[in-house]
């Protein structure tokens, strides 16, 4: 309505001016043809003008008709190019942001569809892992309100019983060591620290486990390695590597740990002659709550190594593994030096 009122006004002052120019032209020089001249010349004028309002307006028309399908293409997330990319105008410019937005929410989609499907994953992960210990905790307390059981097997089932609360506390320690670590809640603060010492310490941690196995752990360091890492994290991404060469580990063995020094990263070998792991499994064990075909048999709910892969990559490091089945493995953990 204001644009059709302006164009009004603008053929209206035309007008006036027209009708002044012949009224000055015809009092002043009296002189007909001029007039009619004159005339004419307003005329054409005004037909040009008409003329030009009238192209103008189906351009404008075609053209907020393409910046319409531009929009709407941004809204049904589809690209599609209405003015030529080759063309260096603003309607040009406007569409590539355009496009450009379209893909930034489109990749927004598929990060909130993903994190949305991995929240399912995680949610249906933990309700597996807590059924067994649930299931078993319920059944063996059950058994105990038999008031025929002798005293032997109240006894087992207590101890069944404590077990099973064993399991799910380590279970939940562990999730909640995982749900804070992929959550940001918790955050890596990195100081500088000596590398041997912090495997020193985890060797400490496992020797009471290994022990019990008969397990020697040995350790071969040369020189300090000092590198900027978070001391506590670091050691439980190498505790557990290490806690899992020990738990599938047979009695009477040996595990080596030795550090290394490269130019830009260190090293840290986990080596151990368990029962190793089977090729096709090797890229699935660092997955939550993986656990490989043979390892059924042994405690554990397959979040050591995915939380030490998660520990070392947020360090800007990275997890290598060789292993043959019955001839062990090779765990090499790698931390950037500066």
């Amino acid at each position: 309505m204001k644009m059709n009122a302006k164009i009004a006004m603008y053929f209206a002052s035309i007008f006036v001016c027209c009708i002044l120019l012949n009224s000055y032209i015809w009092f002043v020089y009296k002189d007909i043809a001029l007039l009619n001249a004159i005339t004419i010349f307003c005329t054409l004028i005004t037909s040009l003008s008409i003329l030009f309002i009238y192209v103008l307006k189906k351009h404008m028309g075609h053209i907020f008709n393409q910046l319409s399908q531009v929009i709407s293409s941004m809204i049904d997330m589809r690209e599609i190019e209405v003015f030529s990319i080759l063309n260096d105008d603003m309607l040009s410019k406007l569409q590539s942001q355009i496009i450009k937005l379209t893909n930034i929410l489109k990749a927004q989609n598929t990060r909130i569809k993903r994190d949305r499907d991995e929240i399912k994953s995680l949610i249906s992960d933990i309700s597996h892992q807590l059924k067994t210990p649930l299931s078993n905790l319920k059944l063996y307390y059950e058994l105990m309100q038999y008031p025929s059981i002798s005293k032997g097997e109240y006894t087992e089932f207590s101890m069944n019983i404590q077990s099973q609360i064993e399991k799910l506390s380590f279970l939940l320690e562990s999730m909640i060591k995982m749900s804070r670590l992929e959550g940001g809640i918790i955050q890596l603060i990195q100081n500088k620290a000596n590398l041997n010492d912090v495997c020193l310490t985890v060797i400490k941690q496992a020797y009471e486990k290994a022990r019990n196995k008969n397990i020697e752990i040995q350790f071969d360091s040369g020189e300090d390695i000092i590198l900027n890492i978070d001391k506590n994290w670091t050691a439980e991404a190498i505790f557990n590597i290490i806690d899992n060469a020990v738990k599938y580990t047979s009695n009477n063995s040996t595990i080596i740990v030795n550090t290394m020094k490269y130019e830009i990263f260190a090293r840290v070998d986990i080596t151990d002659n368990g029962i190793g792991i089977d090729e096709k499994e090797i890229n699935n064990v660092f997955k939550r709550f993986y656990r490989g075909e043979h390892t059924q048999g042994e405690d554990g709910v397959g979040l050591g190594l995915y939380l030490a892969r998660e520990i070392i990559t947020k360090q800007n490091g990275y997890i290598k593994v060789k292993s043959q089945m019955s001839q062990g493995s090779v765990f090499s953990l790698f931390l950037p030096l500066n």
